[in-house]
């Protein structure tokens, strides 16, 4: 176990820039993944909704985290596109059950937001793991952190091995057949590469946690 102290909303809205950064940072990456079975702006959603939040940090910096993620998810809303409105059903669960968690984050709570976060998206789409989604990803995530937590592992490694498996999801997108979704008209033809949604996650979720793993301190 570790001694970590409890998480503030400054360093909360500090992970929230890692993450869009991130994202940011891999938009030509995402546009591509999307161009094969889209139209290719999911990265072009990612970098917008990651210029919107960092000005609104700049200039109206939130009061507590509900009004910081209520902020975020409604940047990736404005931000459109498909991925703009997962993000925002995403944020909007996954901050309103953070909301009622109090004190040090634990590796038990790692894994109960990201359940929060696959049901939220999953009743949002109707998406189940193997349809080739970001569900994919984030169920993975969520299996990792669980493991992680029954083993009594701290919230910095939960996230590592969540990350880890974010990015496993995310990998084995590749040789599914879309099922849901525009990219399942395709057929076979989607098969053979990562799916945006799944690489955005697994992207974010690397992002998260190496960034949290920076600001605490495991003994």
């Amino acid at each position: 176990m570790t001694g970590e102290a409890p998480t503030s909303l400054a360093e909360i809205a500090h992970l929230v820039l890692a993450v869009v950064g991130a994202l940011e940072d891999a938009s030509g990456h995402l546009g591509e993944l999307d161009s094969v079975a889209g139209d290719g702006d999911h990265g072009l959603t990612m970098a917008e909704a990651a210029r919107g939040v960092r000005a609104k940090l700049a200039a109206e910096p939130p009061r507590d985290l509900v009004a910081l993620l209520d902020m975020v998810a409604n940047e990736f809303a404005q931000a459109g596109g498909a991925m703009g409105a997962i993000a925002y059903v995403l944020v909007e669960a996954v901050g309103h059950a953070g909301a009622e968690m109090k004190g040090a984050l634990s590796a038990a709570e790692v894994a109960q937001l990201l359940a929060v976060a696959q049901d939220a998206v999953t009743e949002f789409g109707g998406a189940q793991p193997g349809d080739k989604t970001i569900i994919d990803s984030i169920n993975a995530a969520r299996t990792a952190a669980s493991e992680s937590a029954g083993g009594d592992a701290s919230a910095v490694e939960a996230l590592r091995q969540a990350a880890r498996g974010a990015r496993r999801g995310a990998d084995a997108t590749a040789g599914m057949i879309a099922r849901v979704g525009r990219s399942s008209r395709l057929g076979e033809i989607s098969r053979g590469t990562v799916d945006p949604g799944a690489e955005s996650f697994a992207i974010a979720m690397e992002a998260l946690a190496a960034t949290y793993a920076g600001e605490h301190s495991e003994s």
